[in-house]
């Protein structure tokens, strides 16, 4: 048995990964998304100052082949890091495994020479780059430094799957078959939108397009200045479709009571409009790209589930998988990590993935 399996998903808002070392006991650990570079001298200064001992994944920073980046919450918090939606996820994702697989090993002591099995989701747009992307991680997973520390793996196999795999293996009921049916599957991420389409078990077309949640946000940002994409974002989840007014109220700033509930209300106007348009803007973009004829419609991501009612009707002639059953075993075995971040639903596809990796027989190194 491979000394470490890991499902990931490098998620445009949290990089999430399912792991396990052997014997066999599965964990879940979640990092933010930021990528930052920074210099050595940065980096020394940063240890040099740090009180308390972090745990691995929030203090990550990684030296490779003369490069170093901050990863996760130290590149957020100290570095000042944004999401880079602009990069490309492939480039941004390597750094982020290395920073992954750095923090794991960090924290079980694993030591240098042990071999990994790496599964990783990526867009479908992006997923045709997977080669470029194994041989990346394969050239730095043989030796970088994490926070100061040698590291040295062997990538015994590289598993690499589009979004939405993962629902499709392992969310589906008992006995369920891909034979001779149509099945669409949407991914409605942050930065990108994906669909691609399976008739009888083979991808036969996809797509995938930078319209993800974050054009919703950046419109009510565009009309409330001053707010961060990321508190933004927060608070428009917790409003939820009906806008609450109440889950709001923090992100006004006006002293004057009167002018601070007149900015909550200018805010939740806002957010109604972009709603709406982005509603709008999603569904006429499926209708181009989603055949006429289909059997099922796989749906994932978290703005999905932002715009469940929605997904309801517009498929309503076809059979609607949410996955439920793979957010509740996410509940049943993670639940203080998920209910602290809401993450359940976002966690499925990686979640089934996982299920996959370890479910499965060894896969051909490289697949």
């Amino acid at each position: 048995m491979t000394d470490l399996t890991i499902a990931y998903d490098p998620g445009s808002t949290s990089s999430r990964a399912f792991h396990t070392l052997k014997p066999f006991k599965p964990e879940l650990l979640l990092m933010e998304s930021e990528v930052a570079e920074v210099s050595p001298r940065s980096v020394k200064v940063y240890e040099a100052n740090r009180l308390g001992n972090p745990a691995p994944e929030n203090a990550a920073w990684i030296e490779c082949k003369g490069e170093y980046r901050a990863v996760g919450f130290l590149a957020k918090n100290h570095f000042w890091a944004d999401l880079n939606l602009a990069d490309s996820k492939l480039k941004l994702a390597t750094w982020k495994a290395l920073a992954l697989i750095g923090a794991i090993a960090s924290k079980n002591g694993l030591p240098n020479g042990s071999t990994i099995r790496f599964g990783a989701l990526l867009p479908y747009g992006e997923y045709q780059d997977r080669e470029l992307f194994e041989q990346f991680l394969t050239s730095a997973i043989g030796g970088y430094r994490f926070r100061g520390e040698e590291r040295s793996f062997e990538l015994e196999s590289f598993v690499c799957r589009p979004e939405g795999f993962g629902l499709v293996s392992r969310g589906r009921g008992p006995g369920a078959s891909l034979k001779e049916q149509i099945i669409v599957i949407v991914i409605v991420g942050f930065r990108d939108v994906s669909i691609y389409v399976m008739n009888r078990g083979v991808i036969t077309r996809g797509i995938s397009k930078d319209i993800g949640f974050s054009k919703f946000v950046e419109t009510v940002q565009a009309q409330t200045a001053g707010l961060k994409m990321d508190v933004l974002t927060a608070a428009i989840c917790k409003a939820g479709p009906k806008i609450s007014a109440r889950a709001l109220a923090h992100l006004g700033r006006n002293l004057d009571p009167s002018l601070r509930d007149a900015e909550v209300t200018q805010i939740r106007t806002a957010i109604a409009v972009a709603r709406e348009q982005y509603w709008l803007m999603l569904s006429n973009w499926l209708r181009h790209h989603i055949p006429a004829q289909s059997d099922e419609a796989i749906i994932g991501g978290g703005t999905a589930y932002y715009y469940e009612r929605e997904f309801t009707t517009f498929f309503s002639g076809v059979k609607l998988n949410w996955c439920a059953e793979l957010e509740e075993q996410i509940n049943r075995c993670y639940m203080p990590q998920v209910s602290q971040h809401s993450l359940s639903y976002r966690l499925t596809d990686v979640y089934g993935f996982f299920n996959y990796l370890v479910g499965s027989e060894r896969p051909t190194a490289h697949v």
